[in-house]
């Protein structure tokens, strides 16, 4: 079964853009997978969800969307700079990661190390 970690930034898509990552994750990788969102990410877009704007609203849609057990989602502990855990776990696991962070992606693609991101306003692909 494939892993799949997911950044703070591709949790905001589902409402900044109408985009159904879960859908797209299956589309794309058409094998069997499990999303890992890290601890720090959870607490990012808790941070976020007390804001108000565009930002705020599309954490909080998150957390809806996280908390709703639309997909299974398995948390696990992180501590220090989310990049720097994300791109450190992924190495170790050899894991997809979806993320629209320009050098976390230039980092990951140096590792030849599959990346997703939002490749036009309503798909996701393979970047």
């Amino acid at each position: 079964m494939r892993e799949v970690v997911i950044d703070t930034n591709f949790f905001l898509l589902p409402y900044q853009f109408k985009v159904n990552i879960f859908a797209g994750l299956e589309r794309l990788l058409e094998e069997p997978f499990r999303v890992t969102v890290p601890s720090r990410v959870l607490s990012e877009l808790r941070g976020l969800a007390r804001r108000t704007g565009r930002h705020g609203a599309a954490a909080r849609f998150a957390l809806k969307l996280l908390s709703a057990g639309a997909q299974k989602v398995d948390t696990i502990s992180s501590s220090g700079p989310v990049d720097d855990w994300v791109f450190a776990y992924a190495k170790e696991h050899r894991c997809v990661v979806c993320t629209n962070d320009r050098e976390l992606r230039r980092k990951l693609k140096a590792e030849r190390l599959k990346v997703v991101g939002l490749r036009t306003r309503a798909k996701l692909g393979f970047v």
